[in-house]
């Protein structure tokens, strides 16, 4: 039961944003890792501790607030805003293909609906995972990632990335939840070798995470079988981080148990110039929130001649747009959804798409926001919400 209350979000989310801050700190005080952020940025400012602990007080009080909501609404009222943006992802990445991607939005719906009313847990396990395979083999037939940073880049907005990204983890929080434990260990197992050959260690780090959650929420997995999965993030964590840094830049010469605080210093300090420059009214007003693939903030906040994705921790794309009232709403939806999602995780299967939801919030405590994170929890809540239609 303690371990559950910690997996509460008002517990975790604040729990794993003081620890992001805490290295983003200490990534200035470590000299290894100082001396190229502090060439980079300069120093840190208070006010930008300040703002995201704000930010993180917002959501813990509408977390709380979220857990006492009885949602009445309809799920099927999400499916044509799922499909909205759905096609809004889609054709900004690719808007020559505007009938393939109408097309495929549209059919989403269908989709959805079939599958609430004829498919089941089964299906959905099996399904999912045979398409996050599917998706991760179409890339890697092409190369590896993992070794040449070229085709990382290029392949980090991708379609093939993206629906890995989503089943990936949806399957193997439900093979926790609800398979046999050798099957969902050599399943799990398949999956974060995947996801590290394809060169994202944000994909592994949420299989691990989200399997790891489901395990503990459905009682399937003792605290003993976390160490395996804390040590299985460690690596990812600085091993294979230090590896994909040494590839994209030759030059790279920190090691690889200082890379975390290098990491969570950048991208705060991304943050922090956010605050500086887009403080109290915000400065773009839309188009960060609405950049799928996250290069703008490379453009008008640091300034590169080259487009690069960026992050900017959860809050910066919001308040790079609408300054602290965007940081404000930002808090306040993303506590009301975790609440709401904990709310609804009432058997196996809840508990397992409330493990996704809660791994992908907290992975996007470094990652911020864009539009494909909206439809991906909005999908969660509306499986959440039609878990008892599913057989």
């Amino acid at each position: 039961m303690r371990v559950k209350r910690i997996l509460h979000p008002e517990v975790v989310f604040p729990s794993v944003y003081l620890i992001f801050l805490a290295c983003a700190y200490l990534g200035y005080r470590i000299e290894v890792t100082s001396r190229y952020l502090a060439q980079a940025f300069g120093s840190l400012h208070s006010l930008s501790f300040i703002v995201s602990l704000f930010g993180v007080a917002l959501v813990v009080a509408f977390a709380l607030l979220g857990k006492k909501v009885e949602v009445k609404l309809n799920p099927d009222y999400l499916l044509p805003v799922m499909a909205a943006l759905a096609f809004f992802a889609l054709q900004s990445t690719f808007p020559e293909q505007l009938v393939f991607n109408l097309t495929l939005s549209l059919g989403s719906i269908a989709f959805w609906l079939l599958f609430t009313r004829f498919g089941s847990v089964p299906a959905l396990i099996a399904g999912s995972y045979a398409l996050a395979v599917a998706a991760a083999a179409l890339t890697l037939l092409h190369g590896i990632p993992l070794l040449e940073a070229g085709f990382r880049e290029s392949m980090a907005v991708s379609p093939a990335r993206a629906v890995f990204h989503g089943l990936a983890v949806l399957s193997a929080s439900l093979l926790a939840a609800l398979a046999a434990r050798r099957v969902a260990i050599l399943g799990i197992l398949f999956l974060v070798i995947l996801a590290v050959l394809s060169g994202f260690k944000s994909d592994a780090i949420a299989v691990i995470l989200s399997a790891t959650i489901a395990g503990l929420l459905t009682d399937r997995l003792s605290l003993r079988g976390v160490a395996p999965a804390l040590a299985g993030i460690a690596v990812i964590l600085t091993l294979v981080s230090t590896h994909i840094a040494s590839v994209a830049y030759a030059s790279w010469k920190i090691p690889p148990h200082y890379y975390i605080f290098y990491r969570a210093g950048f991208t705060f300090s991304v943050f922090d110039r956010i605050v500086e420059l887009s403080l109290p009214w915000g400065l773009l007003h839309g188009a960060a929130l609405a950049d799928v693939i996250q290069v703008i903030t490379s453009r008008v906040i640091l300034g590169y001649e080259k487009e690069h994705i960026i992050t900017s921790t959860l809050f910066g794309p919001a308040t790079l747009d609408f300054g602290i009232i965007g940081l404000m709403i930002t808090a306040s939806l993303v506590g009301l959804y975790l609440g709401i999602m904990h709310r609804l995780a009432e058997n196996n299967v809840g508990n397992a798409v409330y493990a996704v939801a809660l791994t992908h919030v907290l992975i996007l405590i470094e990652v911020g926001i864009q539009p494909t994170s909206v439809l991906f929890l909005l999908t969660l809540l509306y499986l959440s919400l039609r878990v008892e239609k599913v057989r």
